[in-house]
């Protein structure tokens, strides 16, 4: 045997064996082949003394990690090391991001290679692709395995070193990491928002008025002054419900409201002003993992998890380039192909003279594409074969590429500004002039649901053929959507994009977080765990703090920082400090709205607690829907929880929470 090439998945051997040929023999690793161990039995004999070995890191000597190979990989191992000797050469051909070089280099430890392996790296599984990395092949990046492991290192100190004080506060079973911690707390804080949160009446008043000439038909205007004082919305009221204090709006009444109704009937409306202006919009970039995760969940209701797992089968089936990247950009090839694909479904005119290019933003990690079809010409989503999720997968990554090569979106605003008196009213609406990319993909976000407007002169009177006035409340802080907590991670440079599905899926599996209605609240466990973090790890669920710990991992990729320096001084002189200091003991969470009342952890269970009686709270009670009638119920050992609801809740806390008393896998 020549070459052996060593891949992750089976999937995608197969595919690549395909392409190379006999003189070739591809092998899949099956992942991660060494590990930090993951349980006491995992520590081999010679190091079950050490005191260090629970933790899997050797902190005085120099942070060095005890890795070891997992039974179900021995296997594996033995057959790989096997084939590796008698081959002339060895192509590591894992994933070309930092995850995959560090793959690789424990495949270079495990197998016992020496001097006749190369790095192997590719963005698409197509036949031009597979053969030009067989003969463009490159040394191992040591920063980039750096970069792995020190991570690594890093939320392995922050798991298993936190994790223990809230098994001592809270309850067996229970995780605190680096990254879920800090996103955690996000939640946690916009939930507590939303609890608190007094709902506040306001009114608003709108007209129907009707323009002059045949088969004209009525527009709707609102209310928006009364004597030149601005009306009260949203924006102008407290969490506690009352005007702001420094706001300059006017809060109107009912009987206010209702006057001001029959006022406009009777008087109309002339037009004060007309602005008009031209608009466009450019379409989106192409997708980077993160906002593939967004808009899969907006266009197609399936949560991050889902469309990784989906997409790793288009990948591997050479449908896509690689789904885990940081960057938006197109290869030059990439570019014509979509540009020839909008050209032959809607002519020349449908693209720009010149190509579109689309930037990395400052922080990205790798150097990859964005995610796209795969080759040089792109298939169309129903020349695939594809069926289900991955057809649908598939026409949305399509239709996004495409799209980003096509025409802006143009079209025309105009604002109509009206009086009645003391009475100021404005009208809004947008006329789309050409739809550009508008034709292949419209992101539901950037609809406009707005009226088209009749054409009026300054000056000219207009009758209101009806009006009405009608009550709002102020809305709490809205709840995060998976996609929505996946932008506000990215934005805010917390965590990785190919690590927010994990994130996402820890705090639900931990029972910290829920969906209801596609939407993600925080339990009263997670409520719990978050306030005791952030009163004894305060550092640990500060995003400043986490977002530095990001650009440090930076550096130290880059070479311009030592990681055994960097170490230090995050765990010697800070973490491991924190930890010794940490007190043991649930926090008592108050509800502000309910005198006398907080909740707590007792015996491994979530409680209410009043007046020294302590009563069990189910975690599928949703905490901003707790009323006064709630807590007496719940208080008399009725269990209160929400009408059944779309999305995967918590179940209820029957018996004991149950734990495995030991940190889990990933603590990240």
């Amino acid at each position: 045997m020549k070459t052996l090439v060593i891949v992750e998945s089976p999937a995608k051997g197969k595919k690549i064996q395909g392409y190379l040929g006999s003189a070739y023999k591809v092998k899949a690793s099956f992942g991660h082949i060494r590990d930090l161990p993951a349980k006491k039995e995992d520590i081999p004999k010679k190091y079950q003394g050490e005191a260090w070995a629970r933790l899997g890191i050797d902190v005085q000597g120099g942070f060095q990690p005890l890795y070891i190979i997992p039974a179900d990989k021995k296997a594996v191992i033995a057959e790989l090391k096997k084939l590796a000797g008698e081959a002339d050469e060895v192509l590591l051909a894992t994933d070309g991001d930092r995850e995959g070089e560090g793959i690789a280099w424990h495949l270079v430890r495990a197998l016992g290679l020496k001097g006749n392996f190369k790095r192997m790296v590719f963005h698409e599984i197509t036949e031009d692709a597979i053969r030009k990395a067989v003969q463009n092949t490159r040394p191992l990046d040591y920063a980039l395995v750096g970069a792995q492991e020190s991570r690594r290192i890093l939320d392995r100190l922050c798991g298993y070193g936190v994790s223990p004080a809230l098994w001592q506060s809270i309850g067996s079973g229970l995780s605190a990491g680096r990254v879920q911690s800090a996103a955690l707390a996000a939640l946690a804080r916009r939930e507590r928002a939303r609890m608190d949160h007094v709902p506040a009446d306001y009114w608003r008043v709108l007209a129907q008025v009707m323009p002059e000439g045949e088969g004209a038909e009525p527009f709707t205007a609102v209310v928006v002054s009364i004597k030149g004082q601005g009306l009260a919305g949203p924006k102008d009221f407290g969490a506690d419900g009352q005007l702001k204090s420094d706001s300059p709006a006017l809060a109107i009444t009912g009987e206010q409201a209702a006057r001001t109704v029959a006022f406009l009937k009777a008087k109309g409306v002339k037009v004060a002003k007309v602005e008009t202006s031209a608009y466009s919009t450019k379409p989106p970039a192409p997708f980077t993992t993160s906002t593939l995760q967004q808009a899969a969940s907006r266009a197609l209701k399936m949560g991050p998890k889902r469309t990784m797992e989906v997409a790793q089968r288009l990948y591997e089936g050479g449908r896509i380039t690689y789904m885990r990247t940081d960057s938006p950009a197109l290869s030059e090839e990439a570019t014509e192909a979509a540009r020839a694909v909008a050209v032959g479904l809607f002519g020349a005119g449908s693209i720009p003279a010149a190509p579109r290019t689309f930037a990395a933003k400052g922080n990205a990690q790798e150097a990859h594409e964005a995610i796209r079809p795969a080759g040089k010409d792109f298939k169309a989503p129903d020349q695939t074969g594809l069926a289900g999720e991955e057809l649908s997968l598939y026409r949305l990554i399509f239709t996004r590429t495409v799209a980003s090569q096509m025409t802006d979106l143009q079209g025309s605003k105009t604002t109509l500004h009206l009086k009645s008196g003391g009475v100021g009213l404005q009208s809004s609406g947008r006329v789309v002039l050409d739809p550009g990319f508008t034709r292949l993909y419209n992101d539901d976000t950037d609809k406009k649901d707005e009226q088209q407007l009749p054409n009026v002169a300054e000056g000219q009177a207009l009758p209101v053929q009806d009006a009405r006035a009608e009550v709002k409340k102020t809305p709490a802080p809205g709840r995060f959507t998976e996609a929505s907590l996946i932008k506000a991670l990215e934005n805010a440079g917390v965590g990785r994009p190919s690590t927010y599905a994990n994130i996402i899926e820890v705090l639900k599996n931990r029972q910290y977080t829920a969906l209801v209605k596609d939407q993600l609240y925080v339990t009263w466990l997670g409520l719990v765990v978050a306030a005791y973090l952030q009163d004894q790890f305060p550092a640990l669920v500060d995003l400043a703090f986490t977002v530095k710990m990001e650009r440090d991992l930076d550096r130290i990729a880059a070479g311009e920082l030592q990681r055994e320096a960097y170490l230090t001084e995050f765990w010697t002189n800070g973490l491991a400090q924190t930890i010794r200091a940490a007190r043991h003991g649930p926090p008592a969470l108050a509800l502000n709205k309910f005198a006398g009342v907080v909740v707590t952890a007792r015996q491994e269970q979530i409680v209410m607690v009043r007046d020294g009686k302590a009563v069990p709270l189910a975690l599928d009670l949703v905490p901003d829907t707790l009323t006064p009638e709630g807590v007496e119920r719940i208080m008399a050992g009725e269990t209160v929880r929400p009408r059944a609801s779309r999305g995967a809740a918590p179940s209820g806390q029957s018996k004991k929470r149950k734990g495995t008393g030991k940190p889990r896998k990933k603590a990240s």
